[in-house]
Formats: structure tokens, C-alpha cells, sequence
């Protein structure tokens, strides 16, 4: 009698753990990636590189990912570029398995306009990649490099800082040294009246891609209207034509306006003259440093600011060298040539009373892993906000399809 009930305790363990293992094994073999159930984020250009760095990887290098708390499955984050990766000749993207492909978003308005018709659901979109589709899902957070626009009252989203940048002006004149100090007057004139001669040079502004955050925030630091900067831009904008984007340069790309500045030299009566443009201070220096690419290449130099429109001299928003280039402190904390930098979310969603831990445990407050992430952040180029993770700052949602 022992003997049969020792056999059939026996028999029942070996049955159980071989149904443990059975079932461990089937749900390895059955689980899904991490990355298929990751928060999405498209928009601006600025960001594109910390945010990646941030999923996990950037510009050939690998990171540990940032993940929201265990309790609420460790949710990750993939993003998204504004431009298409080299090698891929159209601007379509699929973000998720078995979901509509759409028109990628370029830029800061563009990412918050996507974001904003996965929240309304009324599609997003172009003729390109397959008309307006329907991205209710697709999209959990946008990047931008700017906040909502002057007078907005609207409470629909939630703009979330985690750092701040510096704007100032990058320069190329192909012959001779550029003009590298500007006051804010100067660029005030130069972006609203067009080019003029200063400290002897004949100074050609260029203008940014009109879906860039770092457009909108250029034209709170020049003051210039969307008619006067494309009045101003035209002799430049007309150099390198760009059916895309109606000659204007993508934000923060030094080959782009170095070569507007060839094609500037290659014409006799302007061979001396230099051309400028709106350029991000956290973004030249990642890129010099070699943390993102592309390079601002040979000759393309950040300019300094001789008064920054109140009477302080607030020189170059870089110090030292690359690749051990960092922010100046200063430059970037100025209320008018610093600038904060987001992640925008849907209100009802970042600050529901309950739910929704992952993606607050990632991004919402001062301990989250995106705030805590201070070493990453710095890499490129960005100085930690001294608010990272709040979520006082809110916008309306953007109208549009694209």
C-alpha cells in the first residue's frame, strides 16, 4: 500500500511539472516582441535621435531602453524619424503590424497633427501612401521642439518637457570667413526684410521646413511673420529646388545649407556672399560630437548673439571642441533663444486619475525613466529640464489631415 501511493504521488508530480513546463515552454514560443506593443512616437526632427537612443537605439550605437514600472508591463517606446531612413525612396511608414500605412510625419506640427487624428479619428494622411487612413492607436505621443502656439487655450493635449535646447544661427560662406555674430535686431531684419549687408558681408537667410517646431520657434525669436520670412528666404529657398518642401532646408542639417551656400558661390555676383538659417544648438552639437548625424560638415560654424533683444551679450550657445562639444547653460536657459522641448500627449489619457501607468511611469514627473535617463539626454545635447516630466502645459489638437 505505501509503495502504490509513493508511485502515484510520484506519478502526479512528474504529471504537474511536465504541464508547468509545457505551459512555460508554449508561452516562450508564443510570446510577442516587446517592441510590438511599444508607445509610438513620430514628429519632430530635433528630438528624432534622443527619443531613438532612448528606444534603444541611435546612429549605429546601442542603449538600454527606458521602460515604463514592472507593474504595468514594462512598456517600451519606438519612434519614429522625419525623414525617411537612407535607402528608402518614399515618405510612407507602418508603425504597427498589420496597420494602415501612412504619410510619415515631418516635423513637430505634423507629429502633433497625427497624434491629434488618432485621438479625433478622423484620419491622417496623403495621397503618397494611400490616401488619409485611419491612425486611431497608431500613435501614443508626439515630439516637438516647440510648445502650443501663442493664445492657445485649448486643453486637448498635453505638452511634456524633458529638456531644453538653445536656437541660434549656423553660417557657410564658401569664400572668405562668415559673419558668426549676430544681434537679434539683426536677425530680426534680415528674416523679415531679406538679405542685406552686415560687418561687410552680404548675409542670404534660408528657410526652414515649414512642418518643423524649429521654424515656428524661429519666428518667435525673429518675429517675422509666415509672409515676411518667405519674402525674406526666396533668394535662398530658390537655390537648391525641393519639390518636397519648396526649397526650404530641413531643420538643423548642415549639408543642406552648405549646399545652398555652393550653389550661392557658384553665382559670380554672389560668389562672396553667406548664407544662413535657423539652426538647434542641442542638434549641432550631437552632431558634431558624432551622437547623430548627419554632420554639420566643413565650414558650417554656430553663430553667437551679440544682445539678445534686452541688452545681454549671450555669445555661442557651445563650449569647447568635438567631440567633447557641450551646451552653454546660460544660452539655453534665455528666455528668448532657449528653448523647452516635448513629448505631447493626449490629455484624457497622461493625466487620467487612473490607468494608464506605463506611459506615465515612463514620461509623467521628475522619476520617470525618461527624466531619469540625465546621461542620455546630455549626449545629445540638451541640457535636463528643470521641470522634466510635467504636465502643466497644455494645447489644442492640430487641424488637418497631413
Amino acid at each position: 500500500m505505501l509503495r502504490s501511493a509513493h508511485t502515484k504521488r510520484l506519478a502526479l508530480a512528474v504529471a504537474v511539472t511536465a504541464m508547468m513546463a509545457s505551459a512555460v515552454m508554449s508561452g516562450s514560443a508564443t510570446a510577442d516582441p516587446k517592441q510590438l506593443g511599444a508607445a509610438v512616437g513620430v514628429g519632430s526632427d530635433t528630438t528624432q535621435d534622443v527619443m531613438n537612443a532612448l528606444a534603444g537605439f541611435s546612429n549605429g550605437v546601442n542603449y538600454t531602453p527606458v521602460q515604463s514600472s514592472s507593474g504595468s508591463g514594462a512598456r517600451q517606446l519606438i519612434s519614429f524619424d522625419a525623414t525617411p531612413p537612407a535607402g528608402v525612396a518614399d515618405s510612407c511608414v507602418t508603425v504597427k503590424t498589420g496597420a494602415p500605412t501612412f504619410t510619415r510625419p515631418n516635423g513637430s506640427t505634423q507629429g502633433r497633427r497625427a497624434l491629434s487624428r488618432a485621438i479625433d479619428g478622423t484620419g491622417y494622411g496623403s495621397a503618397a501612401c494611400g490616401g488619409v487612413q485611419n491612425v486611431s492607436g497608431l500613435v501614443q505621443f508626439a515630439r516637438s521642439s516647440s510648445g502650443p502656439a501663442a493664445g492657445d487655450t485649448g486643453t486637448n493635449l498635453t505638452y511634456i518637457p524633458f529638456g531644453r535646447d538653445g536656437m541660434s544661427f549656423a553660417a557657410y560662406r564658401k569664400n572668405g570667413a562668415p559673419v558668426t555674430t549676430l544681434s537679434r535686431a539683426q536677425l530680426t531684419s534680415l528674416f523679415t526684410t531679406g538679405p542685406q549687408v552686415i560687418g561687410g558681408v552680404r548675409i542670404v537667410p534660408c528657410g526652414i521646413q515649414l512642418g518643423s517646431g524649429t521654424y515656428a520657434f524661429w519666428q518667435t525669436v525673429t518675429t517675422a511673420t509666415a509672409a515676411q520670412e518667405d519674402a525674406a528666404t526666396a533668394e535662398c529657398n530658390a537655390l537648391v529646388p525641393n519639390p518636397a518642401t519648396a526649397g526650404r532646408a530641413q531643420e538643423s542639417n548642415g549639408p543642406e545649407l552648405a549646399a545652398r551656400g555652393e550653389a550661392l558661390a557658384a553665382i559670380p555676383a554672389s560668389a562672396n556672399d553667406q548664407v544662413i538659417i535657423g539652426f538647434s544648438a542641442g542638434q549641432y552639437i550631437a552632431r558634431s560630437n558624432g551622437a547623430a548625424s548627419p554632420a554639420p560638415g566643413v565650414g558650417v560654424e554656430i553663430g553667437s548673439i551679440s544682445d539678445n533683444g534686452s541688452g545681454v551679450n549671450l555669445g555661442s550657445p557651445v563650449s569647447g571642441t568635438a567631440p567633447n562639444m557641450v551646451p552653454v547653460q546660460a544660452f539655453f536657459d534665455d528666455a528668448t533663444f532657449g528653448r523647452s522641448v516635448y513629448n505631447v500627449f493626449a490629455t484624457s489619457i497622461i493625466t487620467s486619475l487612473a490607468g494608464n501607468n506605463d506611459l506615465k511611469t515612463m514620461f509623467v514627473g521628475p522619476t520617470s525613466s525618461v527624466c531619469l535617463a540625465t546621461t542620455v539626454i546630455q549626449k545629445f545635447g540638451f541640457t535636463v529640464h528643470p521641470s522634466c516630466g510635467s504636465t502643466a502645459t497644455k494645447g489644442s489638437l492640430i487641424s488637418g489631415q497631413l
